[in-house]
């Protein structure tokens, strides 16, 4: 593929970069910068819009589920949910390798573009992992409430693991980063986008609940084997605003 100077922009979206992806093989070639939206502001030069078409994006997301091995489909998709800056750029590089080859994606560290794919991948699926005991619900009315300040896109890798546990509750999980709302109710989940957080009236007995909460984590501390460092290296701060622990 040539690879040239043009800056091309997009709405930030999947289908967005799948049209941006048809457009990038139709011409064979690739832009040098990828912008979205959002990274738009910090660019000065002229940049060429790609429209999305949905339609188009669907055949593109057909055609690379049946040339590109299942594994290499699921990377490239966890891919664009990854937090790094220059991903839409990486993602080109690694769907130009996986239709060259049979051989797995993760087997190319060697290539830039798939090693910051990789490393930024790693560090979203440990986010979701932490997040798994860090999570703290409390009840509003029948259901089940939490909200999360995620570095990456959690969210929709942490549902299911929530879906799974409680099956047959309600239960709402905020995004406060990425103003996303993750609704699970009996198993089945669905999210709404660009959400304002949830207000709630608390009720007495769950006010009640999280200070008896409080009071034994007081009386079961032993204030003289307290570890500071031993705590921080275990639950960094960064996730203790939304436990009730910690309140």
């Amino acid at each position: 593929m040539e690879k040239t100077t043009e800056i091309w922009e997009y709405d930030g979206t999947y289908y967005g970069f799948l049209t941006l992806v048809y457009f990038a093989f139709k011409k064979r070639q690739f832009p040098e910068v990828i912008l979205t939206q959002e990274t738009a502001v910090e660019n000065l030069f002229f940049s060429h819009w790609i429209n999305t078409d949905e339609a188009l994006a669907k055949k593109m997301q057909q055609r690379l589920t049946q040339r590109l091995r299942k594994e290499n489909t699921q990377f490239i998709l966890d891919g664009f949910y990854c937090s790094l800056k220059e991903k839409d750029r990486c993602l080109l590089d690694a769907i130009q390798i996986s239709l060259n080859t049979d051989d797995l994606i993760i087997n190319h560290l060697g290539h830039p573009s798939i090693l910051a794919l990789h490393n930024s991948l790693k560090a979203l699926f440990s986010e979701v992992h932490q997040f798994t005991g860090f999570v703290r619900f409390e009840y509003v009315g029948t259901l089940l409430y939490s909200k999360i300040a995620p570095k990456h896109f959690s969210l929709p890798y942490l549902c299911p693991h929530f879906a799974q546990r409680y099956s047959r509750e309600t239960l709402m999980i905020y995004d406060e980063t990425h103003r996303l709302l993750g609704i699970i109710e009996k198993g089945q989940i669905r999210f709404i986008e660009d959400c304002e957080v949830p207000t709630f009236n608390k009720e007495n007995s769950e006010q009640a609940v999280q200070e008896n909460w409080r009071k034994f984590l007081q009386a079961a501390t032993i204030k003289e084997r307290k570890n500071e460092q031993a705590q921080l290296s275990h639950l960094p701060k960064r996730y203790r605003n939304h436990m009730i622990d910690f309140y």
